[in-house]
């Protein structure tokens, strides 16, 4: 085949001009997309878009490196005629500029060929619509050998060889991809099947976050049922929706002639409030701190997440803010969305607008942070400790001499012995160890469970009455007490007895 053919062309305005078409070599412009970056969690992912954009509502992900390695991703969707198929297997097969449904997840035409082959040398896939069943194959082989842009069309037999090909047979239609000669999953590996389990651990907990807004019925869609060798994907919602003590603050509206961008933020609970499952739901592997700032969802799929775009640093006192962020996607080119769609970049306008609202966002969260379970506004409140700002950028901290033990215990001392009572209070303050408390805020650390928790405010608030004489309502409004509302129906109920 020549690398290029001369063409006359003639232009709108009537010019003729002598043009070349310098037609790629497949072999290397091939290659060359295979290292474009792709992760196996986001590969697979990719081919998932296809999937919720043709309503499927039942998507099985399996692999296996035993014998013939192998990943295969089945839906139920509305699957392809074979005049489609072909087009989906062709490298751009859509124009990225072009108008999409507002619930089309792809953009490039890229994703199903550049997703599959950055992880295999042969991809086959299946579809069955209307009774008609009809494949295609991309074989890096066949094009090596040829020189060109040959697709394979599988004979029958061979497909029903293939996984999960039986389970496309008695579905009324949809679509099966397989991954085969697996160079960049299991090459090189003495052990396949471990190598394969290794890289694909991650698997699960990436679909089960990006994904996570499928796994219920929202407008109108959904919901999803995910499930990865058997196993079915649950949703892992970083804004923690099922528990009480979350708040969601208002939420705002862009404007743009592009369409509207929705942002609705949340902060999350403290960590004192959160339970191990949840800290590990919200953080993930980068713990709170590491996951906090915008959550970018394009058609309620998760593009980006965990981060402030620059605008601001990320700090331990804004690590509960999480604030989600709907673009539609008519916004892909302003923001810079990458063929992984794992990439995105607000636009000057949106950014700007974004930058004005993060400091409501983040003093709220602070307050959480520095005050967690604290009520607020709430007459009677006592707090233990009180912090003092002699000058500014200057602090210490010390101890509450109104706090009712304090004064109880004062009260019962000799005047020479208050003296003493007071200076040893001042070294507590004085010796409060900031350094060790910071890093196991860092930490995301939290005591026992619940039951542990509940034994130990008891006999806390036991020994308070004994000392102090208050009844229960005060009781819970001094501190460390009030830093647990959740527990404090139990306390009341306990104490009264």
């Amino acid at each position: 085949m020549p690398c290029c053919v001369k063409i006359r062309l003639i232009t709108t305005k009537g010019e003729s001009l002598e043009t070349l078409e310098v037609i790629p070599d497949p072999v290397s412009l091939i290659e060359a997309m295979r290292a474009v970056g792709y992760s196996v969690e986001a590969a697979i992912a990719d081919l998932i878009d296809n999937s919720i954009s043709a309503r499927a509502d039942e998507i099985d992900i399996k692999y296996d490196a035993s014998d013939n390695p192998f990943v295969a991703i089945l839906d139920n969707g509305w699957g392809m005629a074979p005049d489609k198929l072909t087009n989906a297997m062709r490298h751009g097969s859509q124009n990225p500029t072009d108008e999409r449904g507002p619930d089309d997840l792809g953009r490039f035409g890229l994703g199903l060929k550049t997703a599959s082959l950055s992880q295999c040398r042969k991809l086959t896939v299946v579809s069955k619509q209307n009774s008609v069943i009809s494949a295609r194959c991309w074989d890096l082989d066949v094009v090596q050998a040829s020189g060109r842009w040959l697709v394979v069309v599988p004979e029958y037999r061979e497909l029903e060889t293939l996984p999960m090909f039986s389970r496309l047979q008695m579905l009324e239609s949809g679509t099966l991809v397989i991954w085969q000669d697996l160079d960049r999953l299991t090459a090189g590996a003495s052990d396949p099947q471990g190598e394969m389990t290794t890289k694909l651990s991650s698997l699960y907990e990436h679909l089960a976050l990006v994904f996570h807004r499928f796994a219920q019925r929202e407008d109108g869609i959904g919901p999803v049922r995910m499930a990865v060798n058997g196993l079915q994907v649950p949703p892992r919602d970083p804004f923690l929706k099922s528990n009480t003590f979350r708040q969601p603050l208002e939420g705002q509206v862009i404007r743009h002639e592009r369409g509207d961008v929705q942002v609705l933020p949340f902060i999350l609970p403290p960590v004192s409030h959160l339970s191990p499952d949840e800290i590990s739901l919200a953080g993930g592997k980068e713990g709170l701190r590491g996951t906090q700032g915008f959550y970018i969802y394009r058609n309620r799929r998760l593009v980006i997440w965990g981060t402030w775009f620059r605008l601001v640093p990320k700090e331990e006192f804004y690590k509960l803010t999480r604030v989600q962020v709907d673009i539609p996607n008519s916004f892909d080119d302003l923001w810079a969305l990458d063929i992984k769609k794992s990439v995105a970049y607000p636009p000057d306008a949106i950014r700007m607008r974004l930058k004005e609202l993060i400091p409501h966002f983040a003093n709220t969260s602070k307050k959480t942070v520095t005050y967690p379970g604290r009520k607020q506004g709430v007459r009677g409140f006592v707090p233990l400790w009180t912090r003092i700002e002699p000058q500014h950028g200057s602090f210490r901290y010390e101890l509450n001499m109104e706090h009712p033990v304090i004064q109880s215990l004062s009260a019962r001392l000799a005047q020479d012995d208050q003296r003493y009572f007071q200076t040893l209070l001042s070294l507590f303050g004085d010796a409060l160890p900031f350094e060790s408390i910071y890093a196991d805020m860092c930490a995301d650390r939290r005591g026992g469970d619940d039951d542990e928790t509940v034994a130990g405010l008891l006999e806390i608030a036991t020994n308070l009455l004994e000392v102090t004489g208050l009844g229960v309502d005060q009781l819970l409004n001094i501190d460390p007490i009030v830093r647990y509302p959740q527990h404090h129906d139990k306390l009341r109920a306990e104490l009264e007895k």
